[in-house]
């Protein structure tokens, strides 16, 4: 097998050497761990605070050094949110970004990619991102053949290259692969030689899919893995996967799921939050982070015989979401209708909904709360171009039509959803994961 079998005492020994290697290494860590005992046993790991983004965005290289166990040389250096606004850096030796590369090629092999493809690279570059770079790294490790095209290629070129050199694997986000299925079929071009896409960053939706199904003809639909700059891959997908189930690399994440308004782990089949504790990467450590996505690990086994437990992905846990392959934070999101909060009724309650409709396009609604809903209405406009220059990747995907449906909208006090549980609002709900 590419990954080891499911072995949880294994998991939890890595772990613990993550933990004190933080402990005794880095200044951060030591501070934010003071007070705890030795940790020995799992009934330990749980009283270890969690970490969030906002501490890594705040904490982590260039602003200090002191989340750093080693110091900075033989490294790289990667952006997890490049022109979204929310921009976190991590750092990482070239040893373990080679060891980041190493796991997810082993997921592209899962699913048949190999030395004989040829692999057209259409992931983002620039910004700091590491998709395109990492891209390569992976294309380089199973031996295929690369072509470096990367999204921000003209169309004509792209179609150009594709004539030219007729690769057989695309890697991509389902953005830019939803507008070239478009371009594609606007100009009556199909190419038979693309035998399966791999796409990250985002959900594929089931009107995607019929698109580059139609754009592309019958060709293999894959997640190229569930992964993040910080953690690296935490899932990887086989042929009998459902589209939001992956297996979970145990021996190279250690993943939890909480339920944090009970306070307590999640069992087996229950929905909580994804914390993730990267067991490969030791210079910049990732303990019990909160990677805010939604799922449940099964409670059945694979029955493609891999004993490495699956993972049901629903969606986002509130605080952002990912759209471009990057993400967007609901503080943009609530800055952009800040200066009318109180004028004419408005609150500072709202909800965004992102949906998928006709085609693959998709629908983002922001919905705020207004004890005169009606006389709000002539904020909306303003609120729109507001979000539009605050999220450029918005007014991009509204000119090509990606989003097709772009509204704001007011509602009456109260009617939000809101938690059983807290009382709180909902802030987002992102039915592209079919939640």
């Amino acid at each position: 097998m590419i990954f080891e079998y499911y072995d949880f005492n294994k998991q939890l020994e890595k772990a613990i050497d993550i933990f004190n290697a933080a402990k005794s290494k880095s200044g951060y860590f030591k501070e934010k761990y003071k007070g705890l005992g030795e940790i020995k046993s799992y009934e330990d790991w749980l009283k270890i605070p969690f970490l969030s983004r906002d501490e890594i965005r705040n904490n982590a290289y260039p602003n200090t050094k002191a989340m750093l166990t080693v110091d900075i040389e033989d490294m790289i250096i990667v952006s997890t949110g490049g022109t979204s606004g929310v921009a976190r850096f991590s750092s990482l030796t070239h040893d373990e970004w080679d060891k980041f590369a190493f796991v997810q090629a082993n997921a592209l092999k899962v699913l048949g990619v190999n030395k004989k493809d040829i692999v057209a690279n259409l992931f983002v570059a620039g910004n700091m991102w590491p998709s395109f770079l990492g891209g390569h790294e992976i294309i380089k490790e199973i031996g295929a053949v690369h072509l470096p095209i990367s999204a921000i290629t003209d169309f004509d070129k792209l179609i150009y290259y594709f004539e030219l050199f007729k690769p057989t694997v695309i890697l991509s986000i389902p953005s830019l692969l939803i507008y070239f299925a478009d371009t594609l079929l606007k100009k009556g071009k199909k190419f038979d030689s693309v035998r399966m896409i791999q796409f990250a960053g985002e959900n594929l939706s089931d009107n995607a899919r019929k698109l580059l199904k139609e754009a592309f003809g019958d060709v293999g639909l894959r997640a190229a893995g569930y992964s993040s700059a910080d953690c690296g891959l935490m899932g990887y997908q086989c042929k009998r996967c459902a589209a939001s189930e992956y297996h979970i690399p145990t021996d190279f994440q250690f993943i939890e799921i909480y339920d944090f308004e009970k306070d307590k782990p999640c069992d087996v089949g229950e929905l909580g939050e994804v914390v993730v504790t990267n067991l490969g990467r030791i210079s910049s450590p990732v303990i019990r982070y909160r990677i805010g996505d939604m799922g449940y690990i099964k409670k059945e086994s694979c029955s493609c015989g891999d004993k490495n437990p699956l993972i049901v992905l629903k969606g986002r846990a509130g605080e952002d979401f990912k759209f471009g392959g990057a993400y967007v934070s609901m503080g943009q999101i609530e800055k952009c209708f800040s200066e009318f909060i109180s004028k004419d009724g408005i609150s500072a309650n709202y909800q965004v909904i992102i949906d998928e409709i006709d085609d693959g396009k998709t629908s983002f609604i922001l919905r705020i709360e207004s004890s005169e809903p009606q006389n709000s209405k002539k904020y909306a406009d303003l609120i729109k171009e507001n979000l539009k220059n605050e999220i450029p990747l918005f007014k991009e995907a509204v000119d090509v039509e990606f989003i097709k449906v772009f509204e704001v909208e007011f509602v009456e006090l109260g009617s939000s959803e809101r938690s059983p549980i807290t009382g709180k609002v909902k802030r987002l709900i992102d039915k592209r994961f079919g939640s």
